[in-house]
């Protein structure tokens, strides 16, 4: 009877180094700051239970919750223009704060001054409106990238760059294939170690009618845009996963 005592437990030690005991990680718990306009806030997508979950943020911080434990702050102001983000950083201290303690930091800007260039150039055919405000919106974007990196210089940055919502026929498409690239040139400049650009030019090209609301007149993607816009993010954020070393 001892021998069998005996014998049981040593194959119990020894069970313990062969299979050490499994130890579950704890959830990281980050925070996610989203600034922009109406595609921040989700416009365009659908509801369920009056809340819009097919927008990009929601897909995002679902995705992010897989692993980690979210505090998900959304400042999507539908009709914001880059001036008016630039006032909100420069003089609103509790999203100041909320900066300073974000994680990841999601920035879509920029449609609506596409959209304030649409209504200048209609008047000007010269095209000067479309030049000065890409002169303008270049100067202002590089003042809100400066407000981010000073309040938070550590943090995960993902700018958002913007596709051409008009198909090819419609009156506007050129003028947009002109805009979104050179916006997105400006945004190309910011890819850094932890600043991420997300350009959906080139996954919407052909795709306006399907993945737009286009054909009534809405710029704003549908469910199957958000969706798009998400993998991107999604994409670019798991690369920088890889490259980044865990803390």
């Amino acid at each position: 009877m001892l021998k069998k005592i005996c014998f049981l437990v040593v194959l119990l030690f020894s069970s313990l180094f062969t299979y050490p005991p499994v130890i579950a990680e704890s959830p990281r718990e980050l925070t996610y700051v989203a600034l922009g306009d109406s595609l921040t806030a989700g416009l365009g997508s659908s509801k369920e239970n009056h809340l819009r979950i097919h927008g990009f943020v929601p897909q995002f911080t679902k995705y992010l919750r897989k692993d980690n434990t979210i505090t998900v702050e959304n400042y999507g102001i539908p009709g914001l223009t880059s001036t008016g983000l630039l006032a909100l950083l420069r003089a609103d201290e509790g999203l100041q704060n909320r900066i300073k303690t974000a994680d990841i930091i999601s920035v879509s800007i920029g449609g609506n001054d596409f959209l304030q260039t649409l209504g200048a150039f209609s008047e000007d055919e010269s095209g000067t409106p479309l030049e000065l405000r890409l002169d303008i919106l270049e100067r202002t974007y590089e003042e809100i990238y400066k407000q981010l990196r000073s309040h938070n210089p550590d943090t995960t940055i993902i700018l958002l760059g913007l596709y051409n919502p008009y198909p090819t026929g419609h009156q506007l498409s050129t003028l947009g294939e002109e805009f979104a690239p050179e916006f997105n040139r400006i945004l190309e400049e910011y890819m850094k170690e932890s600043t991420l650009f997300v350009n959906p030019y080139e996954v919407f090209k052909g795709k306006a009618l399907e993945w737009t609301h286009i054909a009534k007149d809405d710029i704003h993607p549908n469910d199957k845009g958000y969706t798009q816009i998400f993998h991107l993010i999604k994409k670019e954020y798991e690369q920088l996963k890889t490259e980044t070393p865990p803390s």
